[in-house]
């Protein structure tokens, strides 16, 4: 389960650039779609940096 969060951060970081840097992705998406886009990575990034404290906490309680 600790992975989970590491890969849905992957795919939020992914899916936001994709909107940002290619039209055809999502092509229905026209209005909001570079700030959904900078939402999308800002939002995987800060999920992947909750992760990998996470994980260096359990680290430090285990060991």
């Amino acid at each position: 389960m600790k992975w989970f969060a590491l890969i849905m951060s992957l795919i939020y970081v992914v899916v936001g650039a994709l909107l940002l840097l290619d039209e055809t992705f999502f092509a229905q998406i026209t209005r909001f779609r570079a700030p959904l886009g900078i939402l999308l990575v800002v939002y995987g990034v800060v999920r992947g940096f909750m992760w990998r404290r996470k994980v260096a906490e359990s680290r430090k309680k285990s060991g």
